[in-house]
């Protein structure tokens, strides 16, 4: 993958390597990492002193609930580790591009294997590894904030004390980015709009809690750091907020044949009219037909993007409009 990596990020990872492990360590070379987005380019990078991860952001976000890629990775990082949850230890990152790869990044310690696959266990491993599993959200549960929104009181998002708030201007974020690519119709925009604008009704009071935003089992790594004992880590928190809880569960990691909402005694309406989830379903297939480029995304990506940039329709758009009629109809 040499030939595959600029000049300036070979160079400039070098330089990293050699004063977060030791000025000894060399950079043999680089490795697609299985991570990579949208919104993140990930490698693997291969030195004298073990394997590292860097990951980069993409240049281009194109909605504004996935921007902070970097700044979310280290403060979840950091949240997880404090809450008592096994994440790589960050070696270094810069929030700006004011550096030499003119790029966002973090540095990391490199889990083994990259990802997590129950099927690659044993019936013992998969039993203590779900086990894990709800560890980690229980634990994550107990992340809270005083505020709704970004995990940086400075971060797109914004910070908003009540949930409405933080609801209706996330969505007018998301209707500002559909402006700027053109995606609705005025009359379509109008639905949205009024849609978005529609009350929240729910009687209970909702502490802001850590949602990790893509809390799967292909962010979860059963592994090790330089062959140490094996066990659950978390990666990948650059779509994190705060928002409600179990927001993750529900559209993450779901509890088998257990209905997470009645459980909880959570208000069903609060999460099933959640337009912002529908918003971010509607223009995760937007942002791939507009990604140009994609080299180091996952396989299955990369077929979804190239069939997403053949498919001329907009069902996904006008199914989206429907709910929001659906909404106003109420």
């Amino acid at each position: 993958m040499h030939n595959n990596v600029a000049l300036e990020i070979w160079e400039y990872t070098r330089q990293i390597v050699k004063n977060t492990i030791g000025t000894q360590a060399e950079v043999k070379g680089f490795e697609w990492s299985d991570g990579g987005g949208l919104f993140n380019k990930v490698f693997k990078v291969n030195t004298t002193d073990g394997n590292f991860i860097l990951k980069i952001e993409c240049d281009k976000i194109f909605f504004a609930t996935r921007k902070d890629q970097i700044e979310n990775e280290v403060l979840g990082n950091e949240m997880f580790q404090k809450a008592g949850i096994p994440c790589a230890n960050i070696l270094a990152y810069d929030f700006t591009k004011n550096n030499n790869m003119k790029a966002r990044y973090i540095f990391t310690e490199c889990l083994s294997p990259d990802w997590l696959n129950l099927d690659d266990f044993d019936e013992t491993t998969r039993a203590e590894i779900k086990r894990q599993v709800q560890i980690v959200i229980e634990k994550e549960q107990h992340i809270t904030n005083s505020h709704f929104g970004s995990l940086s009181p400075s971060g797109t998002l914004g910070w908003h004390e009540t949930y409405d708030g933080y609801y209706h201007s996330t969505l007018n974020l998301l209707i500002k980015d559909g402006d700027d690519y053109g995606v609705f119709t005025d009359e379509e925009r109008e639905t949205v709009k009024m849609a978005a604008e529609t009350p929240l009704v729910y009687s209970k009071k909702y502490n802001p809690t850590f949602v990790h935003g893509d809390l799967a089992y292909h962010n979860l790594i059963w592994g090790n750091i330089n062959g140490g004992e094996n066990k659950l880590y978390v990666i990948d928190f650059g779509n994190a907020y705060f928002g409600l809880p179990y927001m993750t569960e529900i559209y993450g990691i779901r509890r088998e044949g257990v209905d997470i909402i009645d459980v909880l005694g959570l208000e069903r309406n609060l999460y099933e009219n959640n337009l912002i989830s529908d918003f971010e379903r509607m223009f995760w297939r937007e942002t791939e037909r507009l990604t140009e480029d994609y080299t180091y995304c996952r396989e299955w990506m990369i077929s979804s993007v190239e069939a997403a940039k053949k498919d001329k329709s907009r069902t996904h758009i006008t199914d989206f409009v429907e709910k929001c009629r659906k909404i106003l109809q109420k």
